[in-house]
């Protein structure tokens, strides 16, 4: 029995010293690509509610998008900006879809945001008289530094983005994809 106990032991303390690193910046949860670029990990998130008799369904999806400029912080550090497309069925109806980047933003943002920001959320916040709201936010990577917004899709697909006043007022905070 006793031997049994130091094997086992030995194996726990082989497995604790694995060589392989994963790296983790801030709470963001990034990885690091072959090119040494920080990138969020690709993310897809579907829920559903009902408003009045219409069951709506709404997909939200993430991934870092090639297409885009790499953003580089103030210590040269790269990372990919990211796409997010939303899916919102109605009834079994397509009602909107549409994917966003931080170009969406741009008329709204700081010269810095634009410059050194990437898109890193996009959410669910609630159903109110027919609308869906969302928020989502341009950040600095691996900050809290953040420009936050709510994303409002009207009842016939139609869609705003205006920046959120309220952020922060809230308990639970964003939290980025």
């Amino acid at each position: 029995m006793k031997r049994f106990l130091i094997i086992g032991l030995g194996l726990v303390f082989l497995a604790s010293c694995n060589p392989q690193k994963t790296e983790q910046r801030g709470s963001d949860q990034t990885d690091q690509d072959n090119d040494g670029v920080w990138e969020l990990p690709n993310y897809t998130y579907t829920d559903s509610l009902m408003q009045g008799s219409h069951k709506v369904v709404f997909t939200i999806t993430s991934q870092p998008d090639e297409q885009l400029p790499e953003v580089v912080d103030e210590d040269g550090v790269k990372f990919k900006d990211n796409r997010f497309q939303l899916l919102i069925m109605k009834d079994g109806k397509q009602l909107f879809n549409r994917s966003f980047t931080k170009a969406d933003f741009k008329s709204q943002l700081s010269e810095d945001f634009q410059k050194f920001g990437i898109m890193d959320g996009l959410r669910f916040n609630h159903a109110e008289e027919g609308k869906l709201y969302f928020n989502t936010c341009v950040s600095f990577p691996d900050s809290d530094m953040s420009c936050p917004f709510i994303l409002t899709i009207g009842p016939d697909g139609s869609y705003t983005i205006t920046p959120d006043t309220t952020f922060g007022e809230e308990d639970d905070e964003f939290p980025s994809i």
